[in-house]
């Protein structure tokens, strides 16, 4: 495998530290977050599929759920 040398900032290197889980590089991290730009829809298509669903935050949807099926306040 080759290796290249690059120079990051502190800002950015804090970013790629905080996105490192135990036991990933440097490397993973990029690989996993940065992507190349889809050249077209079916690209961009492909790519949504492939990637996971967000997680859920569950308050969040509890209190959508709960505001369902009420009249609005507005006026």
């Amino acid at each position: 495998m080759a290796f290249k040398i690059i120079t990051i900032d502190e800002t950015a290197y804090g970013l790629l530290a905080d996105l490192k889980q135990p036991g990933d590089s440097f490397s993973k991290v990029i690989r996993h977050h940065v992507r190349k730009p889809c050249a077209n829809a079916g690209e961009l298509i492909d790519e949504i599929w492939a990637s996971p669903a967000p997680e859920l935050d569950e308050a969040a949807l509890k209190a959508l759920r709960a505001g369902r099926g009420r009249r609005s306040q507005r006026k």
